[in-house]
């Protein structure tokens, strides 16, 4: 388990701290989650329409599915970072088996496995600004078991 609260993100590229963002949602750690980014700062998922500070959107969003799927895991499938190391884009698989509602979704036991694709924005002292999260929601409701799209 990686434990943020021992290590500056000062001390890590870019790269590193998007990774330990996705090591630290397998580890369902949503407090260290949150002490990545800068206060303030931004989340939005564009296929829920939801966008606003990580303090009111994080514990939310995350709390519900980590809830909703107790066995919510990732498998970062590639990291790329721009020169300046402002922006890094992550391309993950995010699934789980579903327990209970989440999102207005019943739950019928089904498991889902999506890719998503993140893109992190980060400042000079390597604290998260922004993410912005893509995914095919169609597809995420479908393997819950939602037929009526």
């Amino acid at each position: 388990m990686n434990d943020i609260t021992k290590t500056e993100t000062t001390d890590h590229s870019s790269s590193e701290v998007a990774h330990l963002f996705f090591d630290l949602y397998n580890d369902q750690n949503v407090p260290a989650m949150i002490e990545l980014f800068e206060p303030g700062g931004v989340i939005e998922y564009v296929p829920f329409a939801l966008s606003g500070p990580v303090e009111e959107i994080g514990p939310g969003s995350w709390g519900v599915l980590i809830s909703s799927f107790p066995d919510l895991h990732n498998k970062v499938r590639s990291v790329r970072e721009d020169a300046g190391g402002r922006f890094v884009y992550v391309d993950v698989n995010i699934g789980g088996t579903q327990e209970k509602e989440a999102f207005g979704v019943p739950s019928l036991g089904h498991s889902y496995d999506v890719r998503h694709f993140f893109i992190f924005e980060l400042n000079a002292n390597r604290k998260i600004v922004s993410v912005t999260s893509f995914w095919d929601n169609a597809d995420w409701l479908r393997q819950l078991g939602r037929t009526d799209l």
